[in-house]
């Protein structure tokens, strides 16, 4: 179900004003709000960035989408509309950048999307496709031009290396990559672990 109303949209994050439809040369064409089945609210488009507070900390959102129950799913502190008029690299220069501890170190991150457990503790961060980060792994430091996923203990559960990297292990050396046309999110990337750190070689 789906709506284009320009109320305030009341949230356990504040109260969200959905886009208005009247759209710009970066503006999506998408509902501003849309529901599950049950009427619960499933996501909404905003007017402007807003930043607001989680339970991981305090980000912007332009669109925020939510699990069944209220809590926040998957937040984009921009979400605009690439085209000739709008590229992706205008998109990425205007968004902002935070702090993510990740397996006890500290990385200066450009998020594109941060994807939440139900708790409010991060499972993923999306990286824009311009940038790449070096994240020190139980395989050691793995370049990644898609992002990280992590367990709600917040130990590392998957990374999607760049291509030609080379991990070994007991067994021998393994190449892992995954071709993905169009690589949307990091969850369920093809380098994974055990919440241990074990490598999970399958």
């Amino acid at each position: 179900m789906v709506t284009d109303s320009l109320a305030f949209i009341s949230t356990r994050y504040g109260n969200l004003l959905p886009c208005s439809g009247a759209s710009d040369y970066r503006k999506k064409h998408r509902c501003a709000v849309c529901f599950y089945d049950s009427g619960a609210l499933r996501s909404v488009y905003l007017e402007e960035p807003q930043v607001l507070s989680f339970p991981s900390g305090d980000f912007q959102a332009e669109l925020i989408t939510f699990y069944e129950d209220g809590n926040a799913k998957r937040i984009f502190p921009l979400y605009g509309q690439l085209s000739a008029y709008w590229s992706i690299e205008e998109e990425s220069e205007y968004a902002p950048e935070y702090d993510f501890e990740i397996a006890g170190e500290i990385y200066r991150i450009k998020p594109e999307c941060i994807f939440f457990y139900p708790s409010g503790k991060i499972r993923s961060i999306t990286i824009w496709p311009s940038d790449e980060l070096n994240i020190k792994t139980p395989a050691g430091y793995i370049k990644t031009k898609l992002g990280i996923e992590l367990y709600e203990s917040g130990s590392i559960r998957s990374i999607e290396p760049v291509y030609g990297t080379v991990i070994s292990t007991p067994s021998g050396d393994i190449r892992p990559f995954r071709y993905r046309p169009v690589m949307m999110h990091a969850e369920n990337a093809t380098l994974r672990f055990t919440e241990n750190g074990d490598l999970i070689l399958n």
